[in-house]
């Protein structure tokens, strides 16, 4: 018994299997890179904020107490290093 008519079927049904593979994949690619961008941006608000509380507290930095203060010039100096 020949294959050959049945050969054009099982390729068909393999590439359709692959075009199902290729599609999960790509669509958790894409899944992937929006939940990067979202992280992002959560990021970038976040900053956003604690740059407005670092603005606003510095108009009270004369009432710390000076331990307080040094702490308080330490994160700035760390946040300032890494944004």
């Amino acid at each position: 018994m020949s294959l050959a008519p049945y050969e054009t079927s099982i390729k068909a049904i393999g590439d359709a299997i692959k075009g199902v593979f290729d599609f999960a994949v790509k669509s958790k690619e894409k899944q992937s890179e929006t939940e990067i961008i979202r992280e992002k941006n959560k990021l970038k608000k976040a900053t956003d904020i604690a740059e407005k509380i670092i603005i606003l507290s510095y108009k009270y930095l004369d009432k710390f107490v000076e331990d307080d203060k040094e702490k308080f010039e330490d994160l700035i100096n760390d946040f300032k290093k890494y944004n």
